[in-house]
């Protein structure tokens, strides 16, 4: 037994160091795992940092698998959740009811205490990517109109919104993109699937492609936006991530 626990322990420090800070934003300690790239320790070269939401150690494995696939070094920062419709949602509908709508306060713990932390405590670029994955690729959708200065890069997978949050986002949308220069230079690559179960009247996707022809008409060349969409993938695509990471490492791929 104490053979197993120690392997349990080596795996855990191989995966990440785990972090966390007291946030005055939420009024609460929100702890994160940082997975630092292989030569971090030995080099000197500072690193981009990629976001990941939704950290659970699945999807933190998944983005180190992606990370090496693409044979990209980055600094790679899990959140996970501890109340995930509070601080992923910026709204209540009745297609998706939340009790206290708090996506602005999760922003803002993001923004003025986690990239600090990481940037002072770690060799960081200044470069930053954001990844969601289903309701957190909402929030990336709502970040990305919100404060488009916080990351260079915005990966939302399985990410959109339904018919009755239109008012809000399309509302949110137009507010935005008065100001288009704050979007110059951005990437914003979204994806979804055409068979996703949680869509089943395409909702999401008819609203995507409405926020698509806006981007284009309105921003245009300022910032490189991809939107996919895939045939034979369920919820959240398999490929969707790499491939979302991938456009962003290759610009206009």
């Amino acid at each position: 037994m104490n053979s197993t626990l120690g392997f349990s322990q080596d795996v855990n420090i191989k995966i990440g160091i785990k972090d966390s800070i007291q946030s005055k934003n939420l009024n609460e300690n929100r702890a994160f795992i940082i997975n630092l790239p292989k030569d971090y320790e030995t080099s000197n070269k500072t690193y981009p940092v990629l976001y990941v939401l939704d950290g659970l150690q699945s999807n933190l494995i998944e983005a180190i698998n992606v990370t090496n696939k693409l044979r990209t070094e980055m600094i790679i920062v899990a959140i996970p959740n501890t109340d995930r419709n509070r601080d992923i949602m910026p709204l209540s509908t009745p297609t998706y009811e939340v009790d206290n709508p708090g996506a602005e306060n999760f922003l803002s713990f993001i923004g003025n205490e986690l990239i600090p932390h990481i940037e002072k405590n770690y060799r960081t670029n200044g470069t930053r990517t954001i990844r969601g994955r289903s309701l957190s690729g909402l929030f990336v959708m709502y970040a990305f109109l919100v404060k488009p200065e916080l990351f260079d890069n915005y990966i939302g997978n399985s990410a959109g919104w339904y018919a009755d949050m239109d008012y809000y986002f399309g509302t949110l949308t137009d507010k935005s993109f008065k100001n288009k220069d704050q979007f110059i230079g951005k990437m914003l690559f979204v994806a979804n699937s055409l068979a996703d179960p949680f869509d089943p009247k395409k909702e999401v996707h008819t609203a995507m492609l409405e926020f698509s022809k806006k981007v284009k008409s309105e921003l245009g060349a300022r910032l490189s936006f991809k939107y996919v969409t895939y045939d034979n993938y369920g919820h959240v695509p398999y490929p969707s991530f790499y491939d979302g990471l991938k456009y962003v490492l290759n610009n206009n791929e």
